[in-house]
């Protein structure tokens, strides 16, 4: 038997701890035993702190069901619980592992268990709602409770017990007592505690629920507000709180901005701090004798039967609606919070240009598209409301509503949703109704961004006091208002950042001046769009409210023909960016040929590199080609910029100046700016016209295809139609040339390496994934055969000499194409040589206009001199196809070409009547029309036998024009059974006492309709 130490306790010499380790082991093992109650310290803390602020943030009693002090209290009694089962957890499961291992390899599994525990904890946490401690803990403490019984559960088995007596003979393990004493009892006792202090809090929710229901009033203090008659009256919602901090920023509005709300006589403006319930009985007995006297000198708090906290500033807001939808007559309501700088005279003044109230009217600074939690408005929100993405909310910065919004929000009887941000509330209240929001990027959170046009931004408590007295202060005496505010140079969000120290964009933001702020397109989640193709452009008086380009023609904002819902088309868009020594004669062929065809178009060519007077010849013979220079500093003087992206990139202008396709990308992005603010006719110098569009109203741009397999990856179908940009025709103001340009040239993003970024390819694979939005929104998408009969890698045959060349422009070209496209990157270097089809094409569309060349200065003309006789040209045969109704439903199951063909009875194509050569101007001009059989008429006049019109000190174009109006109509009997007839046009010109007569006799071969059965030819 071994003998017993006979020494006391404290002389004893200690090999072993309490779990028989060494010495050495002793702190270590003790340090990693005490790990284990961490989680549960940590949520004590948690809860503790929770607790305190409870007086200071609960604002509505049962009414908004909060988590209440009890609560917390009783959560920590859990987290004791917790932290103590975690500490035998961890002391039974190291003794048996030193039974077992070694005791590094004891402590490595004391490790792993103490991090599965913490993870297990954080897990609970993150699941389970955080206003609901008691239910976190009390998941924790039962898995607890079961890992300690599995525990117990297999230390008495047999074969364990014996083996540790074997060792440990003083040590018994009894199931039943160990269990009672180590967890049922802690548990029963932990149970009784909280069962007793949560049923005194029932007792006083219950009692308190029916004092605040019975007595509590739905608005206090400056809730009454005096009927008001005469001008626009705005409401100004101010959200405030009981706090002292709040009463200083009141204040401090009072002494700045609100002195820019006094009454005029075409606006009346009213505002109200709104404030909800006291927080607590130490907070109203400290702070309500203040916001009364406060009350008494301004006459502006409004109190709501409603949360005065953070968190519930939503159900603050909603009950704020209910009274000014009840109380108040107004126009429109400004929502703001009390620490916001707001522009009251700006906004009071852009409210009444408003007119009359604007029905479903709500503007502010836009985000779209966000996630779901990206603002994390609410813990379960993800859960309660299924939605790929938030539905586009303002920022409750400041926004603007119209009062019929207010009522249908405050009106609706069933019960209101609340999520913690406001801004994204108001969203999900107009959820469904239909209400698209304007974005004003004039309205910014940050606090250190500040720009001129702000006209709210919001300052932090620190800086509101400085900050707000500055900006005043500027704004009175008309200095910058940002004087002094932007040190740092920050941009603003959906401003341009040239010269700014940071750039919005890197925060994965991407801004649209019209829809508003979301993410970039690599985001998870996916974008909403929508049905509309085009934006509403501000409408301009032109050459009133905006700057003159082109003198009674182009404005910054607008022209002529831009507002000309007849004559839109006639404008007409050309670029050219090097020297005019590279201007040959096929591009002066190609501005001829469409005046040949349209005497009235106006052909604005912008360059940087032509001189002033380069085109005085066609001018002097009145027609109107005018130059634009567009430089850097042009562009932004005429605001010639989607946004801040294209803005900055055009302020980079010499930092990509010089790039390898900097001047392709120059004009891809003029194409785009004078089409979406402009619309009209944009044209590549390598487009020659050879009959114009039937429809002047269509908008429409090519296709053809390509032979590159790699394309198939954008093109629209898997033969690789793609669309040039070659010609195209649209009216202003479509979305696609915006976000493509702001997709291709935004500063932050432009590569100046990529060739096609802006180019076929861009809109190819914008229409690609939008084609039936865009052509149920108007676009044409014309066959490949309409501008692009030959393709870029067989364009040289038309310039290579070809006996039957006149026959196939004549009948494979004309008939179904409107347009022939030289490509110039692949045939600048190619001459058009004589006999070919091009060159049959300059011949036949001349206006032997005299100029002078580029390279050899020589006259060219027909003469070789400036002295040029006139001469009418026209058809000798004229083939008059009728159409019937049948003819065109038949077309449209096949390829719709008939709609698209000239229309019958009008000289088009090549069969177009028009004079060439002559002087600068004619004293007088006699044309005469006269059919056989059937009838002419010319400016739209009635159809008659013989017409005579007469025409004084007319110009070229003058005479064109009228010539381009001819129309022959055959008889009914012709039109039904086909026949012939002689159309003739006499021309008379009187110049400098000289008489000249020319005259062209035209054979009209008239075709009946096809018959129903016979099938459509194209050819």
């Amino acid at each position: 038997m071994a003998q017993k130490n006979t020494l006391p306790f404290f002389r004893q010499k200690r090999i072993l701890s309490s779990l028989n380790v060494p010495r050495r082991y002793e702190i270590p093992v003790s340090i990693l035993r005490a790990l284990s109650c961490v989680p549960a310290a940590l949520n004590i803390i948690h809860n503790l702190k929770a607790s305190w602020q409870v007086p200071e943030r609960d604002a509505g009693g049962p009414l908004t069901i909060q988590t209440t002090q009890a609560e917390y209290y009783v959560a920590i009694l859990w987290c004791i619980l917790a932290g103590y089962w975690s500490w035998i957890l961890a002391t039974s499961m190291m003794k048996r592992w030193l039974y077992h291992y070694e005791i590094k390899h004891a402590i490595i599994r004391l490790l792993t268990l103490i991090v599965v525990t913490w993870c297990l904890t954080g897990i609970i946490g993150s699941i389970i709602d955080a206003s609901d401690p008691i239910r976190i803990q009390m998941t924790i403490c039962f898995i607890l409770l079961f890992l300690n019984f599995l525990k117990l559960t297999f230390a008495s088995s047999t074969k364990y017990s014996q083996k540790i007596e074997d060792v440990l003979p003083t040590t018994r393990f009894n199931l039943k007592s160990t269990a009672v004493k180590i967890l049922l009892l802690p548990l029963l006792i932990v149970m009784g505690l909280s069962g007793f202090a949560l049923t005194g809090q029932v007792n006083r929710l219950q009692y308190n629920s029916i004092l605040l229901m019975n007595n509590q009033p739905p608005f206090e203090l400056d809730s009454t507000v005096s009927p008001i008659t005469g001008g626009i009256t705005i409401l100004v919602l101010i959200l405030s709180s009981w706090t002292s901090q709040s009463a200083e920023k009141r204040q401090i509005l009072r002494d700045t901005t609100l002195h820019w709300t006094e009454k005029t006589s075409d606006t009346n403006i009213i505002y109200r701090f709104v404030v909800g319930q006291p927080p607590s009985p130490r907070i109203q007995s400290w702070m309500g004798p203040k916001l009364l006297a406060e009350s008494e000198k301004y006459h502006d708090l409004l109190v709501v039967p409603a949360p005065d906290l953070q968190l519930d500033k939503s159900k603050k807001l909603f009950e704020a609606f209910k009274w000014a939808s009840s109380s108040v007559r107004h126009d429109y309501l400004v929502k703001t919070d009390d620490d916001v700088f707001v522009r009251f005279d700006v906004l009071r003044k852009e409210l009444v240009e408003l007119g009359s109230p604007k029905s479903n009217y709500w503007n502010g600074f836009v985000y779209r598209n966000m996630p779901i939690d990206y603002f994390k408005p609410s813990y379960n929100m993800d859960h309660d409301y299924a939605m790929p993405v938030l539905p586009a909310f303002t920022s409750g910065t400041l926004y603007t509503i119209s009062s019929d919004i207010v009522d249908r929000i405050a009106k609706i009887e069933h019960p209101q949703r609340f999520v913690s941000r406001d801004d994204v509330n108001l969203a999900m209240w107009l959820f469904g109704f239909d209400i698209e929001p304007t974005h004003d990027i004039r309205i910014q959170d940050s606090a250190d961004a500040c720009e001129e046009s702000m006209i709210a931004k919001r300052f932090p408590y620190d800086k509101f006091d400085k900050s707000m007295n500055l900006i005043y202060k500027n704004t009175e005496h008309r200095q910058p208002q940002c004087f002094g505010l932007n040190k740092k140079k920050k941009c603003a969000v959906c401003y341009p950042c040239h010269g700014k120290s940071d750039n919005w964009r890197s925060s994965n933001l991407h801004c649209d001046l019209e829809r508003g702020v979301s993410l970039r397109e690599n985001q998870a989640y996916k974008k909403i769009s929508g049905p509309v193709v085009k934006d509403t452009l501000p409408s301009s008086v032109i050459g009133v409210n905006d700057q003159w380009i082109i003198k009674d023609i182009l404005s910054a904002r607008s022209s002529i023909y831009t507002e000309d819902e007849e004559n839109w088309h006639l404008l007409y868009w050309v670029c050219w960016t090097s020297g005019s020594e590279t201007f040959t004669d096929r591009h002066w062929r190609a501005i001829e040929m469409v005046w040949v065809h349209e005497p009235n178009a106006v052909i604005i060519m912008m360059s940087n590199s032509l001189p002033e007077n380069f085109f005085n010849e066609y001018l002097a013979r009145g027609y109107n080609i005018q130059l634009v220079n567009f430089t850097k500093e042009n562009l932004l003087k005429w605001d010639w910029y989607f946004g801040p992206g294209t803005k900055d990139w055009i302020q980079d202008w010499e930092k990509w100046d010089g790039g390898q396709y900097f001047n392709y990308h120059l004009t891809d992005y003029i194409r785009c700016i004078l089409l979406y603010k402009y619309g009209g006719t944009y044209m590549d110098m390598d487009a020659l016209w050879i009959r114009i569009p039937p429809n002047s109203n269509q908008e429409f741009i090519g296709s053809d295809y390509s032979n590159n397999y790699d394309d198939r990856a954008w093109t629209l179908d898997d033969k690789g139609l793609y669309l040039p940009q070659g010609l195209m025709r649209f009216k202003r103001g479509w979305k696609l040339f915006r976000e493509m340009a702001e997709g291709a040239f935004d500063s932050f993003i432009y590569d100046p390496d990529c060739f096609n970024c802006g180019g076929p390819k861009a809109i190819t694979s914008y229409v690609r994934e939008r084609r039936a939005v865009l052509e149920e929104g108007g676009l044409t998408i014309l066959p490949r055969k309409v501008l692009y009969p030959y393709g870029y890698n067989e364009i040289h045959k038309l310039l290579e000499p070809n006996a039957l060349a006149e026959q196939d422009v004549k009948n494979k070209i004309e008939p179904f194409s409107w347009n022939i496209h030289l490509f110039g990157k692949m045939t600048n270097n190619k001459p058009v040589q004589a006999g070919s089809a091009i060159d049959f094409v300059f011949r036949k569309f001349d206006l032997d206009i005299p100029h002078r060349g580029t390279k050899t200065h020589s006259i060219i003309s027909s003469t070789g001199t400036y002295d040029v006789p006139m001469r009418l040209v026209g058809p000798r045969d004229y083939l008059y196809h009728s159409i019937s109704e049948r003819m065109l439903e038949d077309d449209k199951k096949h390829d719709n070409l008939l709609v698209l063909q000239p229309v019958p009875g009008k000289f088009q194509g090549l069969n177009v009547i028009f004079v060439r050569g002559g002087p600068n101007k004619i004293s007088k001009v006699t044309l005469q029309v006269e059919a056989s059989i059937g009838r002419g008429r010319i400016n739209n006049g009635t159809y008659e036998k013989k017409t005579r019109l007469e025409l004084q000190d007319v110009t070229m174009r003058e005479v064109n024009s009228v010539l381009n109006t001819l129309e022959y109509s055959p008889t009914k009997l012709m039109m039904a059974n086909g026949g012939r007839d002689r159309f003739t046009v006499d021309l008379t010109f009187e110049h400098d006492a000289k008489v000249e007569k020319d005259q062209v006799q035209i054979t009209v071969v008239v075709v009946e309709p096809v018959e129903e059965d016979d099938p459509l030819e194209e050819d």
